[in-house]
Order: structure tokens, then sequence, then C-alpha cells
């Protein structure tokens, strides 16, 4: 087997690894630290196993009778009917939340039907290495390793054994992760499991891992053993803030503004240039959901509906099962029906994905040579416009 799917839509879902029969393929980092399959040539068979697999492999496509359209290779899906705007009731969680705490309520419904939780923490693991990855959560004290918005590619590798262990031992079990995590989650279990949970967010793409902690590393001067924490939002600013062992803050900066001179990092993913290539063609990225339930930022939130000023969730419940843990969710948050549009409009990655642009292609080819610095050199007339609007009327920032 030379390839699994064609590089450019590979999302670094590992579940090629996961199901090969012969342990022979490994993620190893392509550009930008972004994770891609490799073969190992002696121990492949040739069983097809990883292809199959795949949600991203065109050969698993089904055949579309005449008239229709398979929208995903062999991943159910549907378009959200309603949307609601969300925030938890419980103040203490609403306010320790990126937005309206729909996925820690989410997570406490769960844990509280006996089931455990999958989902993305910013920390160190069992040998003090910080990184960023998916955990599993069978306890309401250990939920806020799963709080606040990673803008960085969790990998999902570690814990799909033990997430098909717990889906097919019968407990409840909810996977929160990136539409095609959800995709690769769905094609684990094609005959979607009554008590499997799958949620998406709304996703505008993702720098890997690598990337942060070589960013943490060089740029910031920070040794990875001695971060604890890291997070990206600080209440409805967008801040990423390091901390140590003993609570210290360790870097942070001046919440964005949309000058894009506060923090390298974050400029980089705000826009756009550090994504992986299946980001620029991502197929999630619209109404058409692969989850049971997608959630995220209600952005272009009317202005009739009197949410509080912290955040507003924005959930889309997808399949009857997402619809009646929405039903649920009523029990702990505050839920305003809007119209699923209303939430398309707002949010420019329910309609297409991020566009690869010039500067960014650019930025791709000379990174390499001379670091993610350049990516001002690259900006700086949209720098400076920017600057002269702010002087005259001001800027918000918002990441849409």
């Amino acid at each position: 087997m030379k390839n699994i799917c064609p590089h450019n839509d590979c999302t670094g879902c590992a579940l090629c690894a996961f199901v090969c029969p012969k342990a022979c393929i490994t993620m190893l980092p392509g550009p930008l630290g972004h994770l891609y399959p490799h073969i190992d040539a002696s121990g492949c068979i040739d069983c097809g196993a990883c292809v199959r697999a795949c949600p991203s492999a065109a050969s698993v496509a089904p055949a579309a009778s005449a008239g229709s359209v398979a929208p995903f290779p062999g991943v159910p899906s549907a378009v959200p009917e309603t949307a609601f705007a969300a925030w938890a009731n419980d103040d203490a969680e609403y306010l320790s939340s990126a937005s309206g705490g729909a996925a820690a309520v989410l997570s406490r419904l769960v844990l509280s039907d006996g089931g455990v939780v999958y989902g993305s923490t910013a920390g160190p693991d069992g040998a003090d290495s910080f990184g960023i990855r998916h955990i599993r959560v069978d306890g309401e004290d250990d939920l806020w390793q799963l709080k606040g918005s990673k803008y960085v590619h969790s990998s999902i590798a570690e814990i799909l054994p033990q997430l098909r262990d717990d889906v097919r031992g019968g407990r409840p079990v909810l996977f929160t992760g990136l539409p095609c995590q959800a995709a690769a989650v769905r094609r684990m279990f094609p005959d979607e499991p009554e008590n499997l949970l799958i949620v998406d967010l709304v996703c505008h793409g993702v720098p890997s891992e690598s990337f942060f902690l070589e960013y943490l590393r060089k740029n910031l001067k920070i040794g990875l053993s001695s971060v604890s924490s890291v997070t990206f939002r600080d209440g409805d600013e967008f801040r990423m803030t390091v901390k140590g062992e003993d609570g210290r803050v360790l870097y942070s900066h001046r919440p964005l503004s949309g000058l894009r001179t506060e923090d390298l990092y974050y400029n980089l993913f705000m826009d756009g240039f550090t994504y992986r290539d299946s980001c620029y063609r991502c197929p999630y990225a619209g109404m058409r959901r692969v989850s049971d339930m997608t959630i995220g930022d209600f952005w272009g939130l009317d202005k009739s509906v009197p949410a509080p000023g912290h955040g507003v969730s924005l959930i889309l419940p997808v399949t009857d099962k997402g619809k009646r843990m929405a039903g649920r969710l009523a029990c702990m948050m505050t839920l305003v029906p809007r119209p699923a549009r209303e939430a398309e409009a707002g949010n420019d990655q329910l309609r297409s994905p991020r566009h690869r642009s010039i500067r960014i292609r650019l930025f791709r080819r000379l990174e390499k040579i001379f670091g993610p610095s350049v990516y001002y050199a690259l900006v700086f007339d949209l720098m400076l416009r920017r600057r002269l609007k702010h002087n005259k009327g001001g800027h918000k920032e918002g990441h849409q």
C-alpha cells in the first residue's frame, strides 16, 4: 500500500494506524509539523483495512443512486433543521467556559448517566510532558481538564482503543472533537450505537501541536517542563495565557484587537496561515454535519436575544439522538431557538473552508527558510491598513 488517501485530503485522524492489523503505519510530521501516515512497506500485507477505514479515501464512497449525491465518503450526514443560542444557568459553569458552556453541560449530563467523556486537554501527561491531546474523563472532578478552547490540533490516536472498548461495553460515551475527527469516529462505528454521542466543534482550521510547542520553546523561550496550562480565551477576549505549576503567568499578551500585533502564534491562527492542507479544502465546513450535534460560539446572534455578556454557545442538533440530548440540556441551560440560517450567516466556517490565499502559499514556502516571523513581512500592508482603520474608529476582534 503506497497511499491511503490523497495527501491534501488527509486530516491526521490516525484511524488508519489504529485499524492496521500489522501496526505498520506511523504518524510522522510533515509541513508545519502536521502528522501524516507513513507506511512501513516491509510489514504491509496490502489488506486494505486502512483505506476502507479512512474517511477521506475516495474508495470508501458508496455508489450514489441516480439523482443523489454522497456528500462524504461513507459517513452519514444531515443538515440541522434548527439552532439554539444557549448558556449555562450555573454562574460558575458559565463564567469558567469559553462561550456559553455547552460542552461542559453536555459532559456533566453524560457523566451523571454513568458514562465517560472524551475531549481535548492542554496540560502535562503522565510523564510530565506538556501537550495537546484527547483524554478520557469518567468523573466530574476531572472535567476542568477539558475546559476552554484549544486552537491546536489535538491528537485522538491514543484514546481510540479505549473509546472502542467503552462503546462496545455499553457505557454512555460522549466524544467531542473536530468535524474530521467526528467523521473518523463515525467510521469506527458504522452501526451508530445508541450509547455513543458524537459532538463536533465549528472548526476554523488547526495548527499542529508540534508547531505550537516549538513556538513556546523557540519564540517564547518557555521550557515545556515548566508549563502546567495554556488557555486561549479570557472571557470574551482572545488572549493566550501560559501558566506554570504554581499558577504563575509565564506569558500573556494584550487581547487581540484585529491589528495582528499582539501574538505571532495567534496571528497565524486567526489569519489561517498554519492550518493542515486539508483544512483549506475541508468538506465538513458547511451546514451538512457528520456528528449527532455541532457546538461552537454563536457569532451573529440577533441583538434581540437577551443573552448574557460573557459568551453564547451555538447548538446545532443533527440526528434524533442529538435532538434528544438538546432537550435534556434545557434542565441546565437557557436555550433560545433560532433559525439555522442565522447561525450559518454568522459563521463563515458553516459556509465554506478557509481560502488558501497567495499570502498563505508564500508563507508556507518561506517559513521553512525564515521562520514563522516572515508572516509580518507578508501582511505588513494589511497591518498598516488595520492600524489606520483602528486609529480612525476603533476595531473589535471577532473569530469568524
